[in-house]
């Protein structure tokens, strides 16, 4: 028998033999195990571990989730469509030292392949300021999905540890991370703080972080599509330097996004930061693809400050609220040793005020539709619907689908859709978007005439 054959056969009778001893183990009252902890201590590699929900909706309170086994899953049970197990950190001290997590769920290496789901996780905290709703601490392809994570100090945190083989392939899905933060530390705790080799964000809303940005990253990879992020007190991301973003490829990729400054915003009042800010290199891209930005700021959209750094812009809305500001600014790139001339990008629609400074990039306004005059675009901003609410010039159908070919893909991802094959849906879901040969700009198709 060839020996390729015999292989297969092999990791294909290995495969069946390990779903087949794969356990349930069940937590909850009148379950196996009173307690999240002792089922994790109890699961072998594969397990899944089914968490009912107290009665009247309570809260299993100080938990503290050390998973140090590969391929657990974790998932909430008997609840109804919508609903969460709340899982809380108070009355514990998340300190991360020795075998004590640093988050109320906190996958270690050895817990490659893990799975949360269907948990509302709130409460986290300890002397550092740093406790996590959930700490992804160098274990690969971690997948969090259909959670709520609120007031912690920092909502997902997550590191690697220098290489390109660790925290590869974070997935986080249909999730809520919103108002984390912690006024004893301002500007150092944020609703995400990623970090290590690649994630994905998809179809989630990223909200409110009350004293750092909605999202940071020393991500090498990260790949954030279909969500909505907005009113952080300060960025709506910052993605910084590590030692792994000092690696040629270290790119941020942006598609289909709703991405909305408030108005009320008594921080930075930048959108998006992309460079360094501990001195290191950040040899990469930033790929704004189809999203829908929102400022009524002069600070910049896009803030470049690493020399290895740059970006590109395309088939984006960029919108000033109707608020008919003037001289604000789409790129700049005086720190670090970047440029704005660096920043480029064609098919994007852009408020009157950003016409003023853009020749400081290199769009040239040939490439881009500069708007007359200040536009209210959308059907109900104060009800999240950021869909254009008529079929405006400059928007409707005037994208290039040819141009997603030179966008990177996602390294070591599983799947996900195809660009601009799906749309946010507010809360936390998506849908198909219609896909014709020249798509209209933003995160949303034009509504019908």
């Amino acid at each position: 028998m060839d020996i390729r054959v015999t292989r297969g056969l092999c990791a294909l009778l290995l495969a069946c033999f390990t779903a087949a001893e794969a356990a349930t183990l069940q937590v909850g009252p009148g379950k196996t195990f009173a307690r999240i902890e002792a089922a994790v201590a109890a699961a072998a590699p594969g397990d899944t571990i089914r968490v009912f929900p107290l009665p009247d909706g309570g809260a299993y309170e100080g938990v503290a989730v050390l998973v140090d086994k590969p391929r657990l899953t974790l998932e909430a049970a008997g609840t109804a469509l919508g609903e969460r197990v709340t899982l809380s950190g108070r009355g514990f001290l998340h300190s991360g030292r020795g075998r004590t997590p640093r988050a109320i769920v906190q996958f270690d290496p050895a817990a490659d392949g893990g799975v949360l789901a269907g948990f509302e996780l709130t409460g986290a905290s300890n002397a550092t300021d740093n406790g996590a709703g959930v700490r992804i601490n160098q274990a690969n392809r971690v997948t969090i999905r259909d959670c709520d994570i609120h007031h912690n100090d920092i909502g997902i945190m997550s590191n690697g540890d220098g290489s390109l083989q660790s925290a590869v392939a974070q997935l986080i899905e249909h999730t809520a991370i919103r108002d984390n933060g912690d006024d004893r530390l301002p500007r150092f705790n944020h609703n995400l703080y990623l970090g290590g080799t690649s994630a994905t964000l998809r179809f989630c809303e990223v909200r409110g972080a009350t004293t750092g940005h909605n999202l940071k990253s020393r991500l090498h990879f990260l790949r954030m599509e279909y969500s909505y992020i907005h009113s952080s007190v300060n960025r709506e991301l910052d993605l910084v330097d590590a030692a792994e973003t000092a690696r040629p490829g270290s790119d941020t990729v942006l598609i289909g996004n709703i991405i909305i400054k408030s108005r009320t915003e008594p921080g930075n009042r930048g959108v998006i930061h992309f460079g360094q800010d501990g001195g290191g290199a950040h040899n990469g891209t930033l790929y704004l693809v189809h999203n829908t930005i929102v400022t009524p700021f002069v600070s910049p959209v896009v803030d470049l400050s690493s020399a290895g750094a740059s970006a590109v812009l395309i088939g984006n809305v960029v919108s000033d609220g109707g608020r008919q500001r003037h001289n604000q600014v789409l790129g700049d790139g005086r720190r670090g040793g970047a440029s704005a001339e660096y920043i480029r990008g064609s098919h994007n629609w852009l408020a009157p005020g950003f016409g003023q400074r853009l020749g400081q990039t290199a769009l040239r306004p040939a490439d881009n539709t500069i708007a007359e005059r200040s536009q209210q675009l959308f059907v109900a901003p104060q009800n999240h619907d950021y869909r254009p609410r008529k079929p405006w010039p400059g928007i409707a159908a005037a994208g290039d689908a040819a141009l997603f070919e030179d966008v990177p893909a996602t390294p070591a991802a599983s799947g996900g859709p195809a660009p601009l094959a799906r749309q946010y849906v507010h809360p936390l879901g998506d849908a198909a978007r219609p896909m014709l040969k020249r798509p209209d700009l933003g995160a949303h198709p034009v509504l019908a005439p």
